[in-house]
């Protein structure tokens, strides 16, 4: 009777783990570009993005600040050293989750409305936001985008001659 039991239970306790396994996507070349809102020349990008989803909805990202480059070498010095201090913040990081989770098939392909709750980490602080973006399914890969504003001084990068806010696309492909 106790083994019948140990192997009820030892069935029942691994379909319980595999109804909740979750598959996990990752890219190391993802990229998050930004433009200031009131000047198209102060632009960059970051084709180095380390970012995670899995498909219980957890989602995160990594980059580092010098990783961002711009047309015109000045603009990038002064972007590090004045405005986001990179050699003292030199990363930024993003953690949440797909609060819509259950709406999006990552076994059938096609292009799913995404909303994004977490905390972003930048410039030492640490805030939360909420994004709206898409996931789009195209067999074995994962493409998450979105685009959002962020308020500089809302972390505390005070950038007296250029926009006060900037425009951040979000471009991550995942295998």
């Amino acid at each position: 009777m106790a083994t019948k039991f140990m192997l009820f239970f030892l069935c029942f306790t691994l379909s319980i783990v595999t109804v909740k396994a979750q598959k996990a996507y990752v890219t190391r070349n993802g990229q998050i570009s930004f433009v200031a809102t009131n000047d198209d020349d102060v632009s960059a990008v970051n084709n180095e993005v380390a970012s995670r989803i899995t498909t219980n909805g957890d989602i995160t990202f990594s980059l580092l600040i010098k990783s961002f480059f711009f047309q015109y070498a000045e603009m990038q010095d002064h972007f590090n050293s004045d405005y986001l201090q990179s050699n003292t913040y030199p990363r930024s990081d993003f953690k949440g989750k797909i609060t819509n989770i259950q709406s999006i098939n990552f076994s059938k392909n096609g292009v799913y409305p995404a909303t994004v709750q977490g905390n972003l980490t930048l410039h030492g602080v640490t805030k939360p936001i909420t994004v709206n973006g898409t996931i789009e399914v195209q067999g074995t890969k994962i493409i998450a985008k979105a685009k959002f504003t962020l308020q500089l001084s809302d972390f505390n990068i005070h950038a007296d001659r250029v926009a006060k806010k900037v425009a951040i696309q979000f471009n991550c492909t995942y295998q």
